[in-house]
Order: structure tokens, then C-alpha cells, then sequence
């Protein structure tokens, strides 16, 4: 338990999950979600003080006033994350923690940039492979065993749309590289098959970011397919697969073969028994990441580096409504002329 004060906004499927990590940490949480039944859940269900409301509005004395030792999670909708930020931020809570994705337009995500360094709020997004161990093993592992680090990483699946699931590895892949995405080119196209709510669309088709050192992460989704997507990381001798419980292996190819004829363009396959395999903890980890906006620990995924990631995703939607490559960050005048997008 520490001496803060919770507050929770929107507790659905991720929402359930993260109140039940606040209860055991927050002697008082206030949970607000316009869903009668979630707030029943969370009345029986959690195991601290809580005051349920339908609506910020309802608890707005309560978080002004206590507005210095609050941390808040964001975790409704994608649309409804910057006006959930914003009316926090106007009450004075100075540590967030929001839901992906942090906001669905460059505008917004502009807005919310800018209120984070005025205002001084501690800031950070649910994206969670940062926290796993998984980058430091690919990169260390790569020299040691495939010739060097990882210069391409390619997802290509199913429906598992480029928002939901692609914000993860587009996240990740920033990690893997040590750089933000420098730029991005996509041609996407929507369905309303998002299991959430058909007006939150699932997008599919191809999206391409490129990152210091000529490295690029392209990601490939069909909503057409049910067939789980495939994650290889491309490094000199041999690739990194991770599987989809999220296990690393690391394949390369057959020495002998490249000491007969190390030239790039003399390619073969690996060989079909890892030589490194590495299996994250999948224990919660939004308990490191409130430390984190409380200063318990050093911040590993702060309000720079979490921006950086949502507005390369957002970018690469208005890469596809405009059919051009867009440099990152974006352009003034990009944000300016940006739209809202229904993703999740």
C-alpha cells in the first residue's frame, strides 16, 4: 500500500485488470466508468475503499483536493483517452498512466505533449514488451550468436490490426533499434469487425517505419485471415523468432556454409535448432510503471519516449488518408490538417 490515492477511469476487460493491481495498492480508489455493471464489478469485487461514479464530474471535488498525492489510469476508449487526460490534468493530477493508443490523432497527441511539459505530469503508456527483458536479450544474443544486431523486423498476420496489436510492435521495435521512427509510409484499410465495438475499426494492410542506421520495421495484416501473425527480426547470419506466447528463439545459418561464401548476397537458410531461446515473465507489470510515475524507481518508459511511439502510429494512418512517406516527428503542418481515427 502506499499513501496516494487512486483513480481509475474505465474498468472493461483492461480496465478490470489494472483496478485489481490499484486496489492492492491504493488504500482508497475511485473508479469511474458510465457502465453501471462495471462499477457494480467493482464494488464486490475489489479488495480496498472504493467510490464508484459514473463520470470525472462526480469525483471532481474529491480529485482536486487530493490532486497532488493522486495517480490516475486511463483505460476507456481510444477516442475518449484525451479528454479523459485533459479533464485530469484540469484538476491537477500530475501522474498518468493511459491505456494504448494514448490518443487517436496527431493533434491530440500534440496537445497532450505539450500539457505534460507545462504542467510537469509524470507521464506513461500501456505498452508493456518494454518491461520484459525481450530487447536486451535480442540485442546482446544477436552479436553473440547471428553476426550482429537485428536490421529489420517483419510482422505479417492475420486480423490483428495495426492499432491493437501493431502499436506493441511498432513500440518494441523502437526499443530493439535505440531509435524513434525517423519516418513512415502505409496504405491501411478498415473493418468493423473490432471485437470492442464495430465503430472502433480493425485495420489492416502494410505499414513501413524506418530508424536510424537504415533498420525498418514493416508490419503486414489481413483482416480477410484468422491466421496469427508471424514476428522475425532479420540480423546478418540468421533471425529472431518470437512466437506468439511472446518466446524468443535465435536461428542461424550453417557456419560452414558462410565460411565457404560470406557474401550477403549468397543467401541460405538457417539451420532449424535454436541457438539461444528466452521466455519473458508475463507477471503484470503496471505495478513497475505507477512506481515509475511515483518516483520509486528510475522511469524506464516516460512521457518522451511513449509520445514518440503513439504519434509514429497515428502518423502512419495519415501516411495512408494522404498516400505519401511522412518524416517523423510530425510536421506542423501534418498535425494541423491531422483527423481522428477510430482505432483501439
Amino acid at each position: 500500500m502506499t499513501d496516494y490515492l487512486g483513480v481509475i477511469v474505465g474498468v472493461g476487460s483492461v480496465g478490470k485488470r489494472h483496478a485489481s493491481v490499484m486496489a492492492k495498492r491504493y488504500p482508497r480508489l475511485l473508479v469511474i466508468d458510465i457502465n453501471d455493471s462495471a462499477l457494480g464489478w467493482a464494488s464486490k469485487e475489489l479488495s480496498t475503499d472504493v467510490r464508484c461514479a459514473r463520470s470525472l464530474a462526480e469525483v471532481a471535488d474529491e480529485v482536486r483536493t487530493n490532486a497532488e498525492r493522486v495517480t490516475a489510469v486511463i483505460a476507456t476508449w481510444g477516442p475518449q483517452h484525451f479528454e479523459d487526460f485533459s479533464r485530469l490534468v484540469d484538476l491537477g493530477v500530475r501522474r498518468v498512466f493511459c491505456e494504448k493508443p494514448v490518443a487517436t490523432s496527431l493533434q491530440d497527441l500534440r496537445a497532450i505533449r505539450t500539457l505534460c511539459s507545462r504542467k510537469k505530469v509524470a507521464f506513461t503508456a500501456g505498452l508493456h514488451l518494454r518491461y520484459r527483458g525481450m530487447a536486451d536479450f535480442i540485442k546482446a544474443s544477436a552479436v553473440s550468436h547471428l553476426g550482429g544486431a537485428p536490421t529489420s523486423f517483419v510482422v505479417d498476420g492475420g486480423a490483428r490490426c495495426m492499432s491493437t496489436t501493431g502499436s506493441h510492435w511498432l513500440d518494441f521495435a523502437a526499443d530493439v533499434f535505440n531509435s524513434p521512427p525517423l519516418d513512415v509510409v502505409a496504405s491501411l484499410g478498415e473493418a468493423p469487425i473490432n471485437p470492442r465495438s464495430p465503430a472502433l475499426y480493425y485495420w489492416a494492410g502494410t505499414a513501413s517505419w524506418s530508424f536510424s542506421g537504415s533498420r525498418r520495421l514493416t508490419i503486414s495484416y489481413d483482416n480477410s485471415s484468422s491466421v496469427h501473425e508471424r514476428v522475425r527480426l532479420y540480423a546478418p547470419h540468421g533471425i529472431v523468432e518470437i512466437d506468439p506466447e511472446l518466446t524468443i528463439r535465435l536461428l542461424v545459418r550453417n557456419k560452414e556454409e558462410l565460411s565457404r561464401d560470406p557474401r550477403v548476397v549468397r543467401v541460405g537458410d538457417v539451420l532449424p535448432e535454436p541457438v539461444a531461446v528466452f521466455r519473458p515473465d508475463m507477471s503484470e507489470v503496471l505495478s513497475q510503471q505507477l512506481d515509475e510515475l511515483e518516483g520509486l524507481r528510475p522511469p524506464l518508459y516516460g512521457a518522451g519516449v511513449s509520445l514518440d511511439s503513439a504519434e509514429a502510429l497515428v502518423a502512419a494512418f495519415e501516411s495512408s488518408r494522404l498516400g505519401r512517406r511522412l518524416t517523423l516527428p510530425a510536421t506542423d503542418d501534418l498535425v494541423s490538417q491531422s483527423i481522428e481515427w477510430s482505432i483501439s
